[in-house]
């Protein structure tokens, strides 16, 4: 046995002097004893490649996340990595994303502007290039008056003339320079509400008919430019736009309402001028209002439809009540009374709609009429709570609560 042992020692001293190298590179393996000699174990297996991958580097994340986005999330990480050694497509990713997505970068976007409303930068594009074509068909229509054509062939040519030009014109501009909804309604803004104000204008002052189209064409073309500057260096969002052509709207509406209700002899002339003058102070209204409060494009719509369902009830109860012998005075009275009736209807209704409270409310307490902890009634429909035999075991009927709360 002792021959054994010592044989066992000699062959394990020579296999580990004859791979040398290999003991040193991998003096990490562990060693064995045999008999207080200590022996290089067999080196540990490498990795195989079953094993798990080593946790992705914030520029490899950074890179993955833009991808699997379509270039529409990430671009603020891969932005942050510029001038990164571990990064070197950082700037060519970048760009490549931007002509992708053919929009600015997100630091240019408007002060306030949400995650739905740069979803897609170039969304005002179609609405810009309709209203444009329209917009070329009254100046088409407008060249008719003006030069007094008589003729059915020049007096087709011309609006489907100045369709072409603006349809054309407007998909060239709009394709290099992305347009979102709040810029596409500005300039919208400034082509029809300019052309309408000079022509209110115009037959306010008393002019021909040749008068009143030359001077709405001649609004709408200050008007136009102005609107582009505003709409290329505010970016203004969809929202605020939206509540100064509301306020340019309803607000005119309401001027000639109170024209035809409270001076029924004035001239036609004096109710242009009113309808003039009432578009001026409700587009001074509108921009201090927009630049006042922050409201979406959802609550003004809805107020909209407040001052039209309004504005439509307060006419019916004039004519109900008046019956045959109604006078227009009395309807302007009542539709006006409506109108302003609903839209401050639907402002108060909406007034929570634009929140945005992250935090979950304290839910009601179950009953038909619950009021939560915020002293907000709602009425629900809770699910009935068994009601049990005096053993507990048997379920005997079921009670619903009318009322209730949290106080």
């Amino acid at each position: 046995m002792k021959g054994r042992r010592w044989g066992l020692v000699g062959f394990a001293l020579v296999t580990a002097a004859a791979v040398p190298a290999r003991a040193q590179t991998e003096s990490g393996a562990p060693e064995i004893s045999v008999n207080g000699a200590k022996v290089q174990s067999a080196p540990a297996p490498a990795t195989s490649p079953a094993s798990p991958a080593s946790p992705a580097s914030p520029a490899d994340s950074a890179l993955e996340r833009v991808l699997r986005s379509g270039c529409r999330d990430g671009l603020d990480g891969v932005r942050a990595l510029r001038g990164d050694p571990s990064a070197p497509w950082a700037d060519t990713v970048e760009r490549l994303c931007g002509n992708v997505l053919r929009a600015p970068a997100p630091a240019t976007a408007a002060p306030g502007e949400t995650i739905s409303e740069r979803a897609s930068a170039n969304e005002g594009r179609g609405r810009l290039v309709l209203w444009s074509s329209l917009y070329g068909i009254w100046l088409g229509l407008a060249g008719d008056i003006l030069i007094e054509v008589n003729n059915v062939q020049p007096a087709v040519l011309l609006p489907m003339v100045g369709m072409g030009v603006a349809l054309g014109t407007s998909l060239v501009i709009t394709s290099d320079h992305p347009v979102t909804t709040g810029q596409a309604w500005t300039i919208i803004t400034g082509l029809d509400y300019g052309s309408l104000n000079g022509a209110l204008w115009g037959g306010g002052l008393g002019l021909s008919t040749k008068g009143v189209v030359g001077l709405s064409l001649a609004t709408s073309v200050v008007a136009t430019p102005i609107a582009i500057f505003v709409a290329t260096t505010r970016r203004p969002k969809a929202g605020d736009v939206e509540l100064v052509r509301s306020s340019l709207l309803w607000g005119t509406t309401a001027g000639l309402l109170a024209a035809a209700a409270f001076d029924p002899n004035t001239s036609a002339e004096g109710a242009w001028r009113t309808g003039a003058i009432a578009m001026d102070i409700s587009l001074a209204a509108g921009i201090g209002l927009a630049n006042s409060f922050d409201l979406s494009r959802n609550r003004v719509l809805i107020i909209d439809a407040g001052a039209i369902g309004g504005g439509l009830v307060g006419l019916g109860i004039a004519l109900l009540v008046g019956g045959n012998q109604v006078s227009g005075q009395a309807v302007a009275g009542g539709a006006l009374g409506g109108l302003v009736g609903g839209i401050a209807i639907a402002a108060f209704a909406t007034r929570n709609l634009d929140t945005n409270d992250d935090q979950a409310r304290a839910p009601a307490y179950p009953a038909l009429f619950a009021r939560d902890a915020d002293g907000h009634w709602a009425v629900s429909m809770p699910a009935p709570t068994p009601v049990l035999d005096t053993t507990g075991t048997r379920t005997v009927g079921a009670s619903l609560p009318a009322f209730g709360g949290l106080f």
